[in-house]
C-alpha cells in the first residue's frame, strides 16, 4: 500500500574533480543536511556521484563517511563519468564495507530496488558505455503497480524529431511510456522540467551552487496517496 514519502532528488556532485574539489564536497554535505532538515524518507543521486573512475580513494572514504552518518537509504545511478564497466569505481573493494543505507544500480539492462515496507519501488539502468546504443529509460518493468514507481535515468533529453545522434538519449515517449510516478534525471547541471502528459519528470541539477545561483539547489518530491506528486525546488544551505 503507498504510503505519504519525500525524496530529495539530486544530480552530478562530482566527488574528486580536480578543479573544483571542495565545492564538490561542501555541497554533498549540504544535500545531506537538507536530508535531515526536511525529513526525507530517501536521497537520489541520479549519476556521475564521482567525476571520473580515477579519483582517489581518499574520496570514496570521503563519500561513504558521510552517507553513514544520514539514516534515510541512499540510492545511487552510475552516469557517464562513473560507468559501470569493468573498471567502475564501483567495483573497487573499499565498497564491499558500504554502509547499510546505500543502495547502486548496476545492472545495465535495468534493475528494480524495492522497500516493501513503505510501499515504493526505484527501477534504474546503470550506464555501461555512454553511446547512442545506451537508453537510459526504455524497458522498464515493475514488479507490482501496488507501490509508487519511481525512475531514475541520466541521459539527453531530446524533443522528437531533432535527430542528434547523441549518447545516453530520452525521449519525450520514454517518459510517458515508463508509467512511473515521477522519473529523476540527472546530466544536465541546470534544472529543468520535462514532465510529459501527467508524468513528472525533471532534471534536479547539480548541488553546487551555479554562477547565478546564490545557493545550491535540489528537488524535493512529495508523494502523497490522496495528493499525488508535487515539486519544490530546495535552496541548501551554503
Amino acid at each position: 500500500m503507498k504510503k505519504p514519502i519525500k525524496i530529495l532528488h539530486t544530480s552530478d556532485t562530482h566527488l574528486g574533480d580536480p578543479y573544483a574539489h571542495s565545492a564538490s564536497e561542501e555541497s554533498l554535505k549540504n544535500v545531506l543536511e537538507a536530508v535531515e532538515s526536511t525529513n526525507s524518507d530517501f536521497l537520489l543521486i541520479v549519476g556521475d556521484v564521482f567525476d571520473n573512475e580515477r579519483v582517489s580513494n581518499d574520496s570514496v572514504i570521503f563519500f561513504l563517511n558521510q552517507i553513514s552518518q544520514t539514516a534515510a537509504p541512499v540510492i545511487i545511478l552510475p552516469g557517464n563519468h562513473d560507468l559501470m564497466h569493468s573498471n567502475s569505481i564501483y567495483k573497487r573493494p573499499i565498497f564491499q564495507n558500504s554502509p547499510k543505507n546505500l543502495y547502486i544500480f548496476k545492472n545495465p539492462t535495468g534493475e528494480e530496488i524495492q522497500f516493501k515496507n513503505l510501499g515504493i519501488s526505484f527501477w534504474g539502468k546503470a550506464m555501461d558505455e555512454h553511446s547512442p546504443k545506451f537508453k537510459p529509460l526504455t524497458n522498464i518493468s515493475f514488479e507490482t503497480n501496488k507501490y509508487w514507481k519511481i525512475a531514475l535515468a541520466h541521459g539527453q533529453f531530446e524533443e522528437d524529431g531533432v535527430n542528434s545522434g547523441r549518447s545516453s538519449l530520452i525521449s519525450p515517449q520514454n517518459i510517458i511510456e515508463s508509467g512511473c510516478d515521477y522519473v529523476a534525471l540527472g546530466h544536465w547541471d541546470s534544472f529543468a522540467d520535462v514532465s510529459q502528459n501527467d508524468i513528472p519528470a525533471y532534471y534536479s541539477g547539480c548541488p553546487i551552487k551555479l554562477s547565478k545561483q546564490t545557493t545550491g539547489m535540489v528537488s524535493l518530491i512529495n508523494l502523497d496517496p490522496s495528493l499525488g506528486v508535487s515539486h519544490t525546488r530546495h535552496a541548501l544551505n551554503s
